[in-house]
């Protein structure tokens, strides 16, 4: 298999060598540019990671470069656009609950404790990456945040491990829905942030 990153061939030995070193070794050299690998493409099909890996044949990889700062602008942009996303999904759990669908609003909060995870997930890996703690983004209370959004999802499970839906409904509207609408604000102070640096 022929392999290039960022168009240019790189010289494998011609041994047998697995996808796992070839990733391997693509990544290293990803790396050592300040980079990720953005694209993989296989005889002309883009592929996810996993799809690489597991692949047998092929006889031309082309690996594409991102620099790190881009891949972070890109996931904090989609993580903004998601908090709004968040936020209604959210409301119309909290309206679920209190027209005495708590089947489905339970299985639609499901999905919103797993994008909340998600964006604060994003957001710390992004601060990392920019080299930005708490304190240096926005007014400098994304700490105190997290520990009270930390706090508003566990009274919201403490509500539905008992069962009591309407007090969820509130919770979810006085506590956790607040909480979200400022973590996303924080998250385009982080955005705007990074922005100006790249300029």
């Amino acid at each position: 298999m022929r392999i290039y990153i960022d168009g240019e061939e790189m010289g494998f030995s011609e041994e047998t060598i697995s996808k796992d070193e070839i990733y391997s070794r693509v990544k290293e050299e990803i790396t050592r540019r300040g980079c990720v690998i953005g694209r993989i493409t296989v005889d002309g099909t883009d592929l996810e990671e996993e799809a690489f890996l597991a692949l047998s044949g092929g006889a031309e990889a082309r690996f594409e470069s991102m620099p790190v700062r881009e891949l972070v602008m890109d996931s904090l942009s989609d993580g903004t656009e998601y908090m709004g996303r968040l936020a209604a999904g959210l409301e119309k759990v909290a309206d679920m609950l209190e027209e005495d669908r708590a089947a489905e609003g339970l299985g639609l909060l499901q999905q919103a404790a797993e994008g909340i995870g998600w964006s604060m997930q994003v957001m710390h890996n992004c601060q990392i990456l920019l080299g930005l703690s708490d304190n240096e983004v926005g007014d400098g209370g994304v700490g105190e945040l997290k520990t009270s959004l930390v706090a508003e999802l566990e009274k919201a499970s403490s509500s539905i491990e008992s069962g009591k839906h309407l007090e969820l409904s509130y919770r979810i509207r006085t506590g956790v829905l607040p909480e979200i609408q400022k973590l996303a604000h924080y998250m385009q102070d982080l955005l705007d942030m990074g922005r100006k640096s790249i300029q």
